[in-house]
C-alpha cells in the first residue's frame, strides 16, 4: 500500500473520534445477546473484538454502526450520544465480513458510491476516489470489476470505499476471514501499517486470538455477552 496525499492522512487523523458504549444491553426476544456491556475506546487507537462465534461482538460492532439497536445503554462517537441515529449520520464506515462489493461495478465505482449517496461534487468524488485506491495500492486496477480481483485486492477496495468517506471511525467485521493463510498474514500486516498512517480509531472483529495480538493496542475478551477482559495483548 502507498502513501496517501498528507491533507488525506491528515483529516482522517483529525476526525478520529473516541468511541464509550455505556450499559448497553440488547436482546433478541428472549435471547439476551450483550449484557451490561461497558468499553472505552481511545481516538486512534486499533482496538479489537476478540471472542467466539455467538459471543456477541459481531453483535456489538453493528451496534456502533447502527445496524442494531440496544434495549438499555447508549453509544457516544466523539463524546455525542449517537444511539438514536441511523447509519448514515453516525460518521462511521463498516466493511463487511463479505466486503458487499457491487460485482456490476468497476473499482472506481465501488468506491464512488458512497461519495455520490452523499451528493458530493464530481470533482470531489474523483479525488477521494483517487486518493483512497492511492492509498491501498490499487489505482492501476480502478477499471477492473470485482471478480477480476483475488480475495485480498476486493478485500482492500472495500477498505478504500469505507475510508473515502472520511469516517470518524472504521469498524472491521472479521474482514480477514475469506482469505487464505498466507494472503491473511500479509493483509493484517498491510491493515496495521494503514491504521498507523492513517491514526484513525479501528475496531476488528475476530474469533482469532493470533490476529488480534499481532496487530491491535488493546483488546476486549468476549464470551457469551459479557465483556471479561480488556487489556493490551502483552497484559491479556
Amino acid at each position: 500500500m502507498s502513501t496517501a496525499a498528507p491533507n488525506f492522512t491528515d483529516e482522517l487523523r483529525r476526525n478520529a473520534a473516541g468511541i464509550v458504549i455505556e450499559d448497553v444491553n440488547l436482546s433478541y426476544g428472549k435471547t439476551h445477546v450483550l449484557k451490561g456491556i461497558n468499553l472505552d475506546i481511545k481516538p486512534g487507537e486499533f482496538f479489537a473484538f476478540l471472542g467466539p462465534s455467538g459471543c456477541g461482538k459481531t453483535t456489538l460492532l453493528r451496534l456502533i454502526a447502527g445496524f442494531n439497536v440496544a434495549q438499555t445503554g447508549a453509544v457516544r462517537v466523539g463524546g455525542a450520544d449517537v444511539s438514536g441515529l441511523p447509519p448514515w449520520k453516525r460518521d462511521v464506515g463498516m466493511v463487511f465480513q463479505s466486503y458487499a462489493l457491487w460485482p456490476h461495478m468497476s473499482v472506481r465505482q465501488n468506491v464512488a458510491f458512497g461519495l455520490e449517496e452523499r451528493r458530493m461534487p464530481k470533482p470531489e468524488i474523483g479525488r477521494r476516489v483517487d486518493q483512497a485506491l492511492d492509498l491501498v495500492g490499487l489505482a492501476h486496477l480502478k477499471d477492473r470489476k470485482p471478480s477480476q480481483l483475488s480475495g485480498g485486492q476486493q478485500q482492500r477496495v472495500a477498505l478504500a470505499r469505507t475510508i473515502a468517506i472520511r469516517p470518524k471511525v472504521l469498524l472491521l467485521d472479521e474482514p480477514l476471514s475469506n482469505l487464505d493463510a498466507r494472503m491473511r498474514v500479509q493483509v493484517r500486516r498491510e491493515l496495521r501499517d494503514l491504521q498507523q498512517e492513517l491514526g484513525i480509531t479501528t475496531i476488528f472483529v475476530t474469533h482469532d486470538q493470533e490476529e488480534a495480538n499481532t496487530i491491535c493496542d488493546r483488546i476486549a475478551v468476549m464470551h457469551d455477552g459479557i465483556v471479561q477482559q480488556v487489556g493490551t495483548p502483552m497484559e491479556l
